[in-house]
């Protein structure tokens, strides 16, 4: 009993740590509640977005069904489209080969035409020189 030595903290440090510790779980609590409020809010502001593109679907298409059935068409048409598009390009590279071709094949013929003009050229001045002689 003769020991006077206090073992530990002291109660003022015990009392501080306690007093910390309270305002540290009611800090924790009420940062808990707000993320809660913020998502609950998020939810009901996505709801209502969404109630409300049913109302304009609904104002607009009369239903979901009718909303769907017209996405698919034009999903479908636009896939046709597509392939509509594939063949006009390919019809575009066929038709640039023959073109192609064909202004060798006018080449060709326009210096077939020259060659054969210079040839009348020539007999008519032969047949002239004859005339003359």
């Amino acid at each position: 009993m003769g020991n006077d030595t206090v073992k530990g903290l002291s109660v003022n440090a015990k009392t501080l740590i306690a007093i910390l510790l309270f305002v540290n779980v009611g800090f924790a609590t009420k940062m808990i509640s707000k993320y809660y409020r913020m998502k609950e809010a998020g939810y009901i502001r996505e709801k209502t977005f969404k109630e409300q593109f049913e109302k304009r679907v609904m104002k607009s298409f009369g239903s979901m069904e009718e909303l769907n059935k017209m996405v698919g068409d034009i999903t479908r048409q636009k896939e046709d489209a597509e392939k509509v598009a594939a063949s006009v390009k390919e019809q575009d590279e066929q038709l640039k080969l023959v073109n192609k071709k064909l202004e060798d094949a006018k080449a060709k013929l326009e210096e077939e035409k020259a060659r054969l003009q210079k040839q009348i050229w020539e007999l008519e001045d032969t047949l002239s020189h004859a005339r003359k002689q």
